[in-house]
């Protein structure tokens, strides 16, 4: 039992010591970490940024979408959606509906009535304008977004890299002293582990997350898709 307590012991201390790993490794390896520790902190930044926005946009969409499919009167829907603004849903439906109001005003004053063509056109500048402000949307909640691809990406391979050099300065050691022990290998191999496993932390919360947006960006496209189908067959209907 005693000697399980002292095994157990010396591997706690023999864990690995960043300030020991910085201090005896290379300038172009702490230089690999230093990125690493940045992209990282980057990251964690975006990730905190984006949870919030899209927190805001899901709340306000789910609320937007429970008033729009309630077969309530357009224009209800639309003074009611001025308290939905951080939904791209609710914005995409206010520049169809505005796009409607304005043009059905204009033609109405210049005497044109909505039938026939003049219903397609109608529609086809209403689907233009919501088709546009869907994507202005989608952009706006995609920003940010490649950093997060980038360092899940590329992060491990900056860590493999820091590694292989590590691993190459290891042996040109071991080349100058002579002295190829296990005792004498594995405390630099260990070290020059280090910049794949900072790589490997960079990179699996920033994958994650990336996927995480992606789905709920997909979730926004589909469900304005469906408003945008929606409200066009309302305005054929209401003028053929």
């Amino acid at each position: 039992m005693y000697s399980s307590l002292i095994a157990l012991s010396n591997v706690a201390v023999g864990t690995v010591d960043i300030v020991e790993v910085v201090k005896n490794s290379t300038f172009i390896v702490n230089m690999i970490l230093l990125g690493l520790v940045i992209a990282s902190g980057l990251c964690w930044g975006v990730i905190g940024y984006k949870i919030y926005i899209y927190r805001k946009a899901v709340k306000a969409t789910e609320k937007f979408v429970a008033i729009f499919w309630k077969n309530m009167n357009y224009r209800e829907v639309f003074e009611q959606s001025d308290k939905y603004k951080d939904s791209p849903i609710a914005l995409v439906f206010r520049a169809g509906y505005t796009e409607f109001t304005d043009t059905k005003l204009a033609w109405e004053e210049r005497g044109a009535e909505l039938k026939g063509v003049k219903v397609e056109e109608l529609t086809a500048n209403i689907e233009r304008a919501m088709r546009r402000e869907n994507q202005t949307m989608m952009q706006l909640l995609e920003n940010y977004l490649p950093i997060l691809a980038t360092t899940a990406t590329a992060s491990p391979f900056v860590g493999l890299f820091g590694t292989v050099w590590g691993i190459m300065n290891a042996f040109h050691e071991i080349g100058k002293t002579g002295s190829a022990t296990l005792g004498t290998i594995a405390p630099s191999l260990s070290e020059a582990l280090v910049t794949t496993a900072f790589g490997l932390i960079a990179a699996i919360p920033a994958a994650i997350f990336y996927n995480y947006f992606n789905s709920v960006l997909q979730r926004f496209d589909s469900e304005s898709t469906n408003i945008i189908a929606d409200f066009l067959n309302y305005i054929k209907r209401s003028f053929v």
